[in-house]
């Protein structure tokens, strides 16, 4: 997704997931998200990948 997604003139991809579900974020993390704020969202942790 993250491919397809760079060669279709994305920029940037917001994901959010819950505080509980660590393995998400680590996920997330592994791929290169980085947290936008380090306050809760609407009950999500939000994320951001910056796509060159």
């Amino acid at each position: 997704m993250i491919q397809f997604m760079s060669v279709s003139n994305c920029t940037r991809i917001m994901i959010g997931h819950s505080p509980d579900n660590q393995i998400a974020g680590m996920l997330y993390e592994s791929l290169g998200f980085i947290k936008v704020s380090v306050d809760v969202i609407d009950g999500e942790i939000v994320r951001l990948l910056q796509i060159n």
